[in-house]
């Protein structure tokens, strides 16, 4: 009877280190892995916000590259619009300094350098008048100087420029050898020829004074007494007015 309660204690005393080691482990996995495990549904939920940020980055990034490209394609066109500008202005210039600078000691060269470089309609209008302003130019021994004060270049909508030049003009011919000076305006047109730009047309600013009285290249000179009139806008050469009337004598007194 004796050994059977020493053998029950002996029992109890080996069952209680089990339970020792029981509680331990559920301890150590507790301490080792303390976060529960993630749900599906957040994972998913990361990965659809990853997409939309991922889309809204490249979404920027189109619309700010069209974008630069508007703004680029803009600024390359008022550049253009500029660059034309400038050239049709030096091209006026140029051109209003032909036009205003010849002598009658040398009729060819200024015929030739208005001629060049014009359109063909620019250029039959001096051919056909040279003979008749030749012929004036060397008769009135017509000068002119002329000097360009500045220029204004407006765009058409044909896509050609209007190109007011206002400029000083010295004249002076056999009537009237005094230099004269005058403010003139006129009004270049330029249009587009190939890849540049090409004078049209020439002729006093509308709303300027009278050509006989301002000497306008462009204009049409007034005819002289008996003589033939002059094509209208042919001619840039200066015509004097005409002389005085010859003095009418006073009748002799009655006796």
């Amino acid at each position: 009877m004796g050994e059977s309660t020493v053998g029950e204690d002996d029992k109890v005393d080996e069952s209680a280190p089990e339970a020792t080691d029981t509680k331990a482990e559920a301890e150590g996995k507790l301490a080792v892995d303390p976060m529960p495990a993630p749900q599906p549904w957040s994972k998913r939920r990361g990965l659809w916000v990853a997409v939309v940020l991922v889309a809204a980055v490249l979404a920027g990034g189109v619309f700010g590259f069209i974008k630069y490209q508007q703004v680029s394609d803009q600024l390359a066109q008022l550049r253009q619009a500029q660059a034309d500008r400038e050239a049709v202005a030096q091209l006026a210039r140029d051109y209003a300094l032909k036009s205003l600078n010849y002598t009658f000691e040398d009729p060819d060269a200024f015929f030739k350098a208005v001629e060049d470089g014009v359109s063909q309609q620019l250029k039959d209008k001096y051919v056909n008048a040279t003979d008749l302003l030749k012929a004036v130019m060397l008769q009135a021994q017509v000068s002119s100087t002329g000097e360009v004060l500045a220029t204004d270049p407006v765009l058409q909508p044909d896509g050609s420029f209007q190109v007011v030049v206002s400029a000083h003009q010295t004249t002076r011919n056999l009537q009237n050898p005094t230099p004269k000076v005058s403010i003139i305006l006129l009004q270049v047109t330029v249009a587009k020829a190939g890849n540049g730009w090409q004078v049209a047309d020439i002729g006093p600013k509308t709303g300027t004074k009278a050509a006989e009285e301002q000497q306008i290249p462009g204009a049409a000179a007034p005819a002289a007494p008996g003589g033939p009139a002059p094509a209208p806008g042919t001619g840039p050469v200066p015509v004097p007015p005409p002389g005085p009337a010859p003095a009418i004598p006073a009748p002799a007194p009655r006796p």
